[in-house]
């Protein structure tokens, strides 16, 4: 029984990406109770109160995109305001109770970051674009918009964003919290394109923010709660509207083509710096490596590459998933469901990779091999030139349900690449290919340029050149052992790889695909970790100057950060009467 539902929306055929579900639970039966909210109360006065005590009962069961996380939570703790003084409202009365409350934007974080069952808070219909400003090249937004939304909105006026991360359904507030990124070695993560926000904080109420303050000398200075805040992981306080940079709108010119390991390594400094994105894509037993670039129209040379005029034949669909579909009706044709090449036409591309991890078994390397190389043959088939819009073209596909772990680490600058970004990958396989790792295709790597929020795993001199490596398991089925059996290969021995291959170029996590070891010697070193990586001191002064009580945090940041410090000038956390009077954050810093 449903009884409330939220927004859903479909990230592939296979699965959901999100669901809410709320129902009556009862603690003395396993089985839930049906929901009353569509029930018409009746004057009884006994009636009424066993229906208050049902829906106090109630809860609301919250899955995340990878289907990796799920949260149960009183459903009387979970909030969509539609309206900014009901979101204060909201964190003012949180405060007071010392109730729980962390923001879940689209909950695409693999990791569950957003996840609290205390509460939690969505900002799904705060969703205006409020401003285009074409003049100072900015759109204004309230942060519970989706970055499609902003880009239709952006489309009338020819603007667009600077850059995208793969999916469309992320919430501003989300995409910026988290240190969201493209791919381009002078293009920094999401957050650097913000100009200004504004926070709801338990403690100061709402505030913005800005890169720079008064000095109080008539000039300015840097404000370092903005380089803070901007990548604050929703613990310092709710972003509800945020401003950005914007640029022209513009189409770009997609070359993919397959190239050999040796040869990948060897043209990477040239494709970095001819190419305005670049994208590898390695797949694992395969002497292939699947290279997407991708150039403005308006600056693209045709008279040198005269073929990008001639995009990829839809036609020849069938030439290109031969492969694949070869394979897919091969491994099923002794089954009780065997593919046909017509049922294989029809289905798209993360549809048909899942089929065939399911057509045998997801951890057997043999098959996995042969998965690998049809892919591959794939992309060889699929060589050729595209022109579209730039948002159509750097957002993708990223598969059905699946693990993914994903590490940023510095690779010198543009100029003066010291290589960590090959060096990694080609230790990486190697460990794979020796260790006989059930490694699906592809582990995907992109390239940023340095952030300057003190909190993103990018965050580095304005020079900078970062590397982001993603490695991957599907979960195709819904099957529980087989899920539990992926997983705990995934998380074992693969992530394992990947973590002491790290060390040795100071690779951090993406927030929003950390992951918190099982073991406690374990956690402790990816605690010292994160505080050799990041000002965590500091982040834990700004997540006290703003949440004294500590209710915007959950477990995981708990865990990982450790409680947030007093604040030095007078001890907050003894307040509870949920008062929010003038919070002079800027001198608390200036003090601290």
């Amino acid at each position: 029984n449903f009884g409330k539902q939220s927004w859903v929306y479909p990230l592939s055929a296979a699965m959901l990406a999100l669901s809410f579900m709320a129902t009556s639970t009862n603690t003395t039966q396993n089985e839930a109770a049906p929901s009353t909210k569509n029930i018409t109360s009746t004057n009884s006065e006994g009636d009424e109160e066993e229906e208050e005590e049902e829906e106090e009962d109630e809860t609301t069961t919250l899955l995340n995109w990878s289907g990796t996380h799920s949260v149960n939570l009183p459903t009387k703790n979970y909030h969509e305001p539609e309206t900014i003084p009901e979101l204060e409202q909201i964190i003012k009365t949180s405060f007071k109770h010392h109730t729980p409350i962390r923001p879940i934007g689209s909950a695409l974080s693999p990791n569950g970051l957003a996840f609290e069952s205390g509460g939690m808070i969505s900002l799904a219909h705060l969703d205006k674009i409020i401003e285009v400003d074409k003049h100072s090249m900015t759109v204004t937004v309230q942060a519970g918009a989706k970055i499609s939304q902003v880009i239709a909105a952006l489309r009338p006026h020819g603007l667009t964003l600077p850059n995208l991360a793969s999916i469309a359904e992320q919430q501003m507030g989300g995409f910026v919290q988290v240190s969201a990124h493209g791919s381009g070695a002078l293009i920094p993560p999401v957050d650097e394109f913000v100009t200004q926000f504004k926070m709801v904080t338990p403690y100061c109420g709402t505030v913005l923010l800005r890169p720079k303050r008064s000095d109080g000398k008539g000039g300015e200075e840097d404000d370092p709660y903005f380089h803070v805040a901007r990548v604050g992981l929703g613990c310092l306080g709710i972003l509800s509207e945020i401003t950005m940079k914007v640029i022209p709108a513009h189409r770009l010119v997609e070359h993919t083509f397959v190239l050999k390991r040796e040869e990948a390594v060897e043209r990477l400094d040239q494709l970095l710096v001819k190419h305005k994105h670049v994208r590898y894509m390695w797949i694992p037993y395969e002497d292939a490596v699947v290279v997407v670039t991708n150039d403005v129209e308006d600056n693209f040379d045709f008279e040198k590459c005269p073929e990008a005029k001639h995009k990829i034949d839809g036609s020849t669909k069938k030439r290109r998933f031969q492969p694949m579909m070869d394979l897919l009706v091969n491994l099923t044709k002794d089954t009780d469901a065997p593919y046909t090449e017509e049922q294989v036409l029809e289905m798209g591309f993360g549809e048909i990779r899942d089929a065939l991890m399911l057509a045998g078994d997801p951890l057997d390397v043999p098959h996995v091999k042969k998965c690998n190389e049809a892919e591959a043959e794939f992309w060889r088939r699929s060589e050729g030139y595209q022109i579209r819009p730039s948002d159509e073209l750097l957002q993708f596909d990223c598969g059905g349900q699946q693990w993914v772990w994903e590490v940023c680490f510095p690779t010198g600058t543009l100029f003066d690449n010291n290589h960590n970004d090959t060096t990694f990958m080609t230790e990486l396989l190697k460990s794979i290919e020796d260790h006989n790792i059930p490694a699906h295709s592809p582990i995907e790597q992109r390239w940023t340029a340095s952030s300057s929020s003190f909190m993103s795993p990018a965050n580095g001199p304005p020079d900078g050149l970062h590397s982001w490596v993603g490695v991957i398991m599907y979960l195709p089925s819904d099957e529980p052992t087989q899920r539990q059996n992926i997983t705990s290969a995934f998380r074992g021995k693969y992530c394992n790889l990947v973590k002491e291959i790290g060390k040795k170029v100071n690779a951090t996590s993406h927030w929003a695909k950390l992951e918190l070891p099982d073991n406690e010697k374990d956690r402790q070193e990816l605690k010292e970790t994160m505080k050799k990586r990041f000002p965590v001191q500091l982040f834990n002064f700004c997540r006290y100057t703003f949440d004294p009580t500590n209710i915007l945090s959950n477990d995981m940041l708990n865990e990982l950060f450790g409680d947030a410090k007093p604040n030095p000038l007078k001890n907050r956390a003894k307040r509870s009467d949920g008062k929010q009077e003038k919070c002079d954050h800027q001198e608390q810093m200036y003090n601290w």
